[in-house]
């Protein structure tokens, strides 16, 4: 009887172990990844969507970028409000590609934001020091001029 109970787990133990359904194939994907077999044949929802809108806008291959001597001399002219750096936390935050930060930015105002260049799509913001242009639809940074309001 004691045989018996070391024999039964020990042989069930080994036979799991040795089991093909408990082996991970190469070509398996990694944990957590999606299984393209799953989606063939559909497109994903922001495939299928057309985010390119970039033909109405006065650019051809990239989003515009700050043209810094323009808007230093612009900024100086018009008397552009002096600012203090940001904090180093939210500094971090600020960076092209990602969202701006919530509550931080301010609006250009007077009649310097009448000659400030216009993008269609896109505005102008004051964040801390830095001036920064913005996608005004999914307010993602663009580009940044940093300390240009010190």
């Amino acid at each position: 009887m004691n045989l018996f109970k070391i024999a039964v787990p020990s042989a069930l133990i080994a036979l799991m172990l040795s089991s093909p359904a408990m082996a991970q194939p190469d070509h398996a994907p990694a944990h957590g990844a999606r299984d393209k077999r799953h989606h063939q044949g559909q497109a994903s929802g922001r495939e299928s969507r057309s985010y390119d809108d970039r033909s109405a806008r006065n650019y051809q291959d990239a989003p515009p970028r700050i043209e810094e001597q323009l808007l230093k001399r612009l900024l100086r002219e018009y008397g552009a409000p002096r600012a203090e750096s940001l904090p180093p936390g939210i500094e971090r935050n600020l960076a092209r590609g990602k969202p701006l930060p919530p509550g931080i930015a301010k609006r250009f105002d007077g009649p310097i934001a009448n000659e400030l260049p216009r993008y269609p799509g896109y505005e102008w913001q004051r964040v801390g020091s830095d001036v920064v242009l913005i996608d005004a639809a999914t307010r993602v940074v663009v580009d940044i001029l940093v300390d240009a309001l010190r």
